[in-house]
């Protein structure tokens, strides 16, 4: 057995095991995620002339949401206006005025939606059924994406890991099966 080999080949596997079982917790690599937020789950409601609903949003997320229209006498399908403004053009919306959207459409029977919203702030969801005598049965779900920034564990490590252990091995075995020689023998 040559000594330097066998205790050099226990060394790399220490070094090796140790790579694989603590390296992943140590070494991280930032990763982005998407983060849904629920804002409204399938929320049900009867809109006569307008319904609105007041929300805190952050800046940069992404609202996505699907809404299903229809008579509230038949069940019919039909047809609604979704509006989405800020605080400030709310009450310029309120006033009659000319207000900015974030979101202006027209929804028929079953339709989707989605903006990223430009600031941080309060911002109404509002339901106009002003142009239509007959009130409306809404069926509303609502999700916020965000992009979240978190660091994972970087999984490649292990791969070296393994590179490394192999290695360990086969100097370990070079060293139990090379014989010393006896330079006085």
């Amino acid at each position: 057995m040559n000594a330097m080999n066998f205790v050099c080949g226990i060394v790399i596997l220490v070094s090796g095991a140790i790579l694989l079982f603590a390296g992943p917790q140590v070494i991280m690599l930032p990763t982005t995620q998407t983060q849904i937020t629920v804002l409204f789950n399938n929320e049900t409601f009867v809109v006569g002339d307008i319904w609105e609903r007041a929300v805190q949003l952050d800046e940069g997320v992404f609202v996505n949401g699907t809404v299903a229209v229809g008579s509230a006498l038949t069940g019919e399908a039909s047809d609604i206006m979704i509006l989405v403004v800020d605080d400030a053009n709310y009450q310029k919306w309120i006033s009659h005025g000319s207000p900015t959207y974030v979101l202006q459409k027209d929804v028929v029977n079953d339709g989707g939606f989605s903006f990223t919203v430009p600031g941080s702030g309060v911002y109404h969801f509002i339901f106009d059924n002003t142009n239509s005598p007959v009130k409306k049965k809404i069926a509303m779900t609502v999700d916020l994406q965000r992009q979240v920034m978190v660091n994972l564990p970087d999984e490649r490590i292990r791969y070296v890991a393994y590179g490394v252990l192999v290695i360990g091995a086969i100097v370990t075995v070079v060293g139990i099966l090379r014989k010393t020689e006896v330079p006085w023998a």
